[in-house]
């Protein structure tokens, strides 16, 4: 997997040497997927959840599926205080936040008759390395990060304002906020098989015939990659 590694105040530029904003790296590079920053915010900025990894004092990570709000690289969260994913953030402030999709799997057959290895799996993913720039249970701080949510989420939706009070009080103090500043971020789109164009359209076209669950997205996802 080739991955970017995003620092603050680095960014790789079209030949290669370092700008401002990102730096780019090689980790299992494979030169069937390389990356796209540009892509990769597209996809995070339409997604709606992601994936919270941290490390608990006794060593185990900690999971939690949640909504979030990312501004830049900065990514804020909200949780409910009990969540042992909680205890561990506090305990090691040093995370990975995971935006994934899942597309589809495709057989082996549909690229080579004899070769097993091309069966594999469709999914867009990234993975961003943070640290825990600031922890709080303060309600007032939790209804802000709400606020922020759901201006995200539902835009100009009608509701009572999310504020300390009678109707959301109770709920306020029993969750948490966080935000997370990135540090690195490792992108990996897999959407289609490696090999030429044909390939992958003949893929999706397998998709579209085999009509389980989620294969006419897939093979939108993997037609729009070649455009």
């Amino acid at each position: 997997m080739r991955s970017l590694y995003c620092y603050p105040g680095f960014a790789p530029s079209d030949d290669g040497s370092t700008v401002e904003g990102c730096q780019t790296s090689d980790v299992f590079a494979s030169s069937n997927y390389p990356p796209d920053q540009a892509a990769a915010e597209r996809f995070v900025a339409e997604m709606r959840h992601g994936t919270l990894i941290a490390i608990s004092a006794e060593g185990y990570p900690q999971v939690s599926i949640l909504p979030f709000v990312k501004t830049g690289d900065v990514i804020e969260l909200h949780c409910v205080q009990a969540d042992p994913t909680f205890d561990a953030v506090r305990a090691n402030p040093r995370v990975t936040f995971f935006v994934s999709d899942f597309l589809a799997w495709s057989p082996h057959d549909w690229v080579n008759d004899q070769d097993a290895g091309r069966a594999t799996l469709h999914f867009r993913a990234v993975a961003f390395e943070c640290d825990v720039e600031r922890v709080s249970t303060d309600p007032n701080d939790v209804a802000g990060a709400l606020s922020r949510l759901l201006a995200a989420y539902e835009p100009g939706a009608s509701y009572e304002p999310v504020q300390m009070g009678e109707f959301y009080g109770s709920r306020l103090r029993r969750l948490a906020t966080m935000r997370l500043r990135v540090v690195r971020r490792h992108i990996k789109f897999k959407t289609g098989p490696a090999g030429a164009s044909e390939t992958k359209r003949r893929v999706a076209r397998k998709l579209r015939e085999r009509g389980q669950p989620g294969d006419s997205r897939a093979a939108d996802v993997i037609e729009a990659s070649l455009q």
